[in-house]
């Protein structure tokens, strides 16, 4: 047997490179929802490869990640799913069904491909007061 017996049975290890602020231009590359191991709390995100940013740290051909995760409240997760789809597929926010979303993030992915206009700045939370990245998609034509 040797050194590399067993690779076909373990998963390349991707280093996730959230969304920092700045602008950017953004062709989807894949969404995807599942479960994070660690919690069992659902996740939907975005991989998101850069076309043009005014951030240094991401240059073009750069894929960055975009995500939303049911913490405490429900409403805002589902809140991010249905504002990032209902912009890319741009359409009102009240077509976007559970059956849309569960399409979007299929084997299918009928959103790869489709080009964003991305604007991601530093919020802080009034109750809290913790810092967190708000995102502003907007759909290029």
């Amino acid at each position: 047997m040797g050194i590399f017996a067993g690779i076909e049975e373990v998963k390349a290890k991707v280093q996730n490179r959230w969304v920092e602020p700045g602008n950017y231009t953004v062709e989807i590359a894949k969404v995807k929802q599942g479960r994070k191991k660690e919690t069992d709390r659902p996740f939907f995100l975005a991989e998101l490869s850069i076309v043009e940013s005014d951030n240094p740290e991401f240059v073009e051909g750069d894929i960055m990640t975009w995500m939303t995760m049911l913490k405490e409240y429900k409403k805002y997760f589902l809140q991010d799913i249905s504002g990032f789809i209902s912009t890319t597929m741009d359409c009102d926010a009240s077509e976007v069904t559970e059956e849309v979303v569960e399409y979007v993030a299929s084997e299918e992915q009928p959103l790869v491909g489709k080009r964003l206009t991305l604007r991601a700045y530093r919020q802080v939370n009034t109750k809290s007061g913790k810092e967190f990245t708000e995102h502003d998609f907007r759909l290029i034509n």
